[in-house]
């Protein structure tokens, strides 16, 4: 199986440093600019199955990378930041101190107000991908940074904590055989190639 992995396009809300998971913000103008400069690529490659988060800014993204039927599956959804949602760190400092101090102090367990916790991220999206390897064939799937980070630390059966080991940018694919029970990374952030 070929999996290729397609960040959603900015928002306002990432050029402003703002915590957002579930709240469904669109993509801005540079946004839909990246997701249309990749599609110029994606749309060549006939995909066996395209799947993305609900959230708008990973549809419309995805409407950019292909014409073909798009699933979306809620298990694709960035963490749901709670009441962090829309704030910046400053902000947090000022409004949340407490609940930031023991986000700070057990980021794994610590279940945000009104949210869910990092490990409640790993199990939906480790679900996710039990479902994804009955699949076959190239896949695309167009989701989130953390949504991302927690698939191909599964993937690669790491801790929850291996996370950490990977950053997905906006505007770029990555690439990641399944062969035999083990994820090979071909790619990571890979620009389009241009003719």
């Amino acid at each position: 199986m070929e999996l290729y992995l397609v960040r959603h396009g900015e928002t306002e809300w990432n050029r402003e440093g703002r915590y957002y998971g579930h709240k469904d913000i669109g993509l801005s103008e540079a946004g839909l600019l990246q997701a249309k400069e990749l599609g110029e690529y994606m749309k060549k490659i006939s995909f066996d199955k395209v799947i993305s988060s609900p959230l708008c800014r990973a549809c419309d993204t995805a409407k950019e990378l292909t014409a073909q039927q798009i699933q979306t599956d809620e298990r694709l959804k960035e963490q749901n930041f709670g009441l962090f949602e829309g704030k910046t760190y400053v902000e947090l400092m000022d409004e949340y101190p407490m609940e930031l101090k023991a986000w700070n102090e057990n980021h794994e367990q610590y279940c945000l107000p009104e949210g869910e916790s990092f490990l409640d991220v790993r199990a939906r999206v480790e679900a996710f991908v039990k479902d994804l390897e009955k699949d076959s064939g190239k896949i695309l799937i167009v989701a989130h940074k953390g949504t991302f980070g927690h698939m191909l630390a599964a993937l690669m059966n790491l801790p929850p904590s291996g996370y950490w080991n990977f950053v997905f940018e906006q505007g770029t694919y990555s690439k990641i055989d399944l062969q035999d029970g083990f994820a090979i990374l071909r790619s990571i952030n890979r620009l389009p190639e241009k003719e």
